[in-house]
């Protein structure tokens, strides 16, 4: 209610609605109404377009088109598809088997009802800093796959992210699938973050990507997430760590040096650096339970 007690309405504001019948309708479409947004899931465009933070012209619908809706593993590598809800990538056993990791991230997404509309590709292409997916792309090393009117595009997913909800997605292209390495024998990759309530967003999050030789950690990438405006890799406090191990206070003061914190409702600024600091340590002792 506002003063005087009126009442305050969420409403979208006005747009046409498109259903791709494929990929290339899809890009057509977009490459000629460049004020267009795809819609996959719809879990964070919808909310966005109630409270008018976003104005597209037209929604286009390609959660119907089956290419987009496979997992599938080639070598040593694992693909989805953009429009695989987060729900069926946690059921795949191609993810049970060779990245159950991403199963314990997939459950810190919001609630079930989210995750059986929300899809992996969306929750990449929106960028959300708040969200743990980004930063595990980053973290894991994987690759975005893009297309557009010039064909197929690859990019790495530590160079896809440019800043605050914005992506390296061009004018004509949509995201079909993130192509993710399959972890050596060696390898983990460990998440955590701290939060007010499950299913809440992240007042500050981590995922760790470790390789261990000879019970010592010989390779070490950290990107956080919830801290700033994008997935942030901490590379030289990762090198900090193989060196001399973590210290509270050398950890903390590296972090702050290379990770541009912004304070948001959740937490302050000071508050992230704290947090971060705290959870760099939870992870590296995950890795030895």
């Amino acid at each position: 209610m506002g003063k005087g007690g009126e009442e305050f309405i969420m409403k979208s504001p006005d747009f046409c609605y498109y259903e791709a019948l494929s990929i290339e309708d899809a890009i057509k479409f977009k490459s000629n109404d460049l004020e267009s947004v795809i819609l996959a899931g719809g879990q964070s465009l919808i909310p966005a377009l109630n409270m008018r933070l976003s104005s597209p012209s037209c929604l286009i619908d390609i959660s119907k088109i089956k290419e987009l809706k496979n997992i599938t593993k080639d070598n040593d590598f694992i693909y989805i598809g953009s429009a695989v809800t987060h729900s069926e990538v946690m059921q795949n056993k191609i993810i049970i088997d060779h990245l159950p990791v991403l199963i314990d991230v997939l459950d810190m997404v919001a609630h079930p009802a989210i995750r059986n509309k929300g899809t992996h590709g969306g929750s990449i292409a929106y960028g959300d800093p708040a969200a743990e997916l980004p930063a595990f792309a980053v973290a894991a090393n994987a690759e975005i796959i893009l297309m557009g009117l010039n064909g197929i595009r690859t990019i790495q997913a530590s160079d896809f992210y440019h800043g605050l909800f914005e992506t390296d997605i061009q004018n004509d292209e949509i995201l079909t699938s993130i192509k993710y390495p399959i972890l050596k024998d060696n390898q983990k990759i460990l998440f955590d973050e701290i939060y007010r309530r499950h299913g809440d967003y992240a007042m500050a999050g981590v995922v760790a990507n470790i390789e261990i030789l000879n019970n010592k950690i010989n390779n070490l990438k950290l990107v956080f997430f919830a801290t700033g405006t994008k997935p942030e890799v901490a590379l030289k406090t990762s090198e900090l760590i193989i060196k001399d191990g973590y210290d509270y206070s050398n950890v903390k003061n590296m972090i702050k040096t290379e990770l541009d914190f912004e304070s948001d409702l959740n937490s302050n600024a000071e508050m992230k650096l704290h947090l971060a600091t705290i959870l760099t340590n939870k992870v590296l002792k995950l890795m030895e339970a």
